[in-house]
C-alpha cells in the first residue's frame, strides 16, 4: 500500500461524517437512526428488504477465506474476508479488529455503503450490493474466527455481495468501455460527496458477460465523506480532484498498455 492510499485523508483533510452505527449483533438490537439523520430516510431506489438483521452465528455457514490484510505494526489481523452464506444468501463477510490505536475502518467503509445504498449505486450495481452489519461479535460464539479471540476489542463485520467471476480490471479484461465506465462511476461517488481513497486496479472489478460486462467499485475502508461537495473546502475539494486525477491517469496508461498487449506504463498501479 503506497502513502498515497494509507495518508489520504489525513493529508487531505477530508473529515469524516458518521452515522450511528446499525448493529445486527446477537447481543444486541439494532438502534433506529434518528430523524435527523442524514441517512434516516431511504431513497425509493434503496433495497433495504435484502439487509440482514439480527445475524445470529448458528446462521452463517463459512465457505472460504478471501483474503486477510495484516496490521503493519504488529503482525495481528487487521481485516479478514470470508465468503458465507447467511439465510441463503452468498455474500461476503468482511471482519475488522477493533482499537483504540487503530482508524475505525469498519465505519469508515459501512458509512460509505450506508450512503451508497441510500444514494442507489448498490442498486444500480456500481458497487455490491450492501445487506448491512454484525457489530461488536463475541469470538466465543463463532469458532470461524478465531484471529480476533485474543485481541482486546470485539471484531464487527460488514456483509456485502457477493459476485462470482470479479477479476480487477487489466489487460485481460480491458475494454475502453469498461475504464470509461469505472470513471464516471467514480465521479458519481464524488458528486455525492464520497472520495474512495484507494482508487488503485485492486478495487476496479469486471465481470466479464454479455452484451456488456459489469464493472463496479469495491474496497471502500479508505474513504472519506464531506456533507457536501459545493461546501467543501480547498484542501478536500484538491482530494477530490487529486483522486480524479489519479484516475485518469490510470486510465490513459493501460489504454496504452493495452494497445501494445504488454503491462508496463500501468505496471506501477498494479504494486
Amino acid at each position: 500500500m503506497t502513502n498515497y492510499t494509507k495518508n489520504f485523508m489525513m493529508h487531505h483533510g477530508l473529515e469524516m461524517s458518521f452515522d450511528s452505527r446499525v448493529s445486527s449483533s446477537p447481543t444486541a438490537s439494532a438502534p433506529t437512526l434518528p430523524p435527523s439523520s442524514p441517512l434516516s430516510s431511504v431513497s425509493p431506489d434503496d433495497d433495504s428488504k435484502d439487509e440482514l438483521v439480527g445475524v445470529q452465528p448458528s446462521e452463517v455457514k463459512f465457505l472460504e477465506t478471501l483474503s486477510k490484510k495484516r496490521s503493519e505494526k504488529n503482525g495481528n489481523n487487521l481485516v479478514i474476508t470470508f465468503k458465507v452464506e447467511i439465510r441463503g444468501k452468498t455474500c461476503v463477510m468482511k471482519v475488522f479488529k477493533d482499537g483504540e490505536y487503530l482508524p475505525d475502518y469498519f465505519e469508515i467503509e459501512a458509512s460509505a455503503y450506508r450512503l451508497l445504498k441510500e444514494k442507489g449505486f448498490c442498486k444500480r450495481g456500481l458497487v455490491p450490493n450492501f445487506y448491512g452489519t454484525i457489530e461488536y461479535i463475541n469470538v466465543d460464539l463463532w469458532p470461524d474466527l478465531y484471529d480476533f479471540q485474543h485481541h482486546k476489542w470485539p471484531p464487527s463485520a460488514i456483509l456485502v455481495e457477493y459476485i462470482p467471476n470479479a477479476q480487477m480490471i487489466s489487460l485481460d479484461n480491458f475494454s475502453q468501455d469498461n475504464i470509461d465506465r469505472l470513471s464516471a462511476y467514480l465521479a458519481e461517488f464524488h458528486e455525492a460527496g464520497l472520495c474512495h481513497g484507494d482508487p488503485y486496479p485492486r478495487n476496479m472489478m469486471v465481470v466479464q458477460g454479455t452484451p456488456e460486462d459489469r464493472v463496479f467499485w469495491l474496497d471502500f475502508d479508505n474513504s472519506s465523506r464531506v456533507e457536501d461537495r459545493k461546501t467543501c473546502n480547498k484542501r478536500q475539494e484538491w482530494a477530490f480532484q487529486a483522486e480524479t486525477r489519479a484516475m485518469a491517469a490510470f486510465a490513459k496508461v493501460l489504454a496504452m498498455d493495452a494497445k501494445s498487449g504488454k503491462l508496463e506504463e500501468a505496471w506501477y498501479h498494479y504494486h
